[in-house]
């Protein structure tokens, strides 16, 4: 009997098709200065197959693997643009003067 073949979504093509996502929202709405550490950190947290059991399920054809990639690129894109749309909230700002001044007391 012959093995059958199976699909997984890949962590690559997510994450260039967020970028892709997101450079069109970028055109179409304000321009969005790129943070890659930002949308590093945000792929390995929700491209973690423990936080995204999507990632390690296979799926039944190559179609139905990349509709799982094009919705966690969503998501993806969509956690990047909340993430950098609330770095400037008061309250960010806020708890990033205070975590920065508990560091600095650290290291006297």
């Amino acid at each position: 009997m012959a093995a059958q073949c199976k699909f997984y979504p890949l962590r690559d093509v997510i994450c260039c098709l967020a970028k892709s996502h997101l450079t069109l929202i970028s055109e179409a709405e304000v321009y969005m200065v790129w943070d890659s550490n930002l949308f590093l950190r945000l792929s390995a947290i929700l491209l973690n197959p423990t936080m995204q059991p999507l990632l390690s399920l296979p799926c039944q054809s190559r179609d139905e693997a990349t509709t799982v990639e094009q919705q966690l690129a969503v998501r993806l894109a969509d956690a990047y643009r909340y993430v950098l749309c609330q770095r400037h909230s008061e309250k960010v700002v806020q708890l990033n003067t205070l975590l920065w001044s508990m560091q600095a007391d650290e290291c006297i």
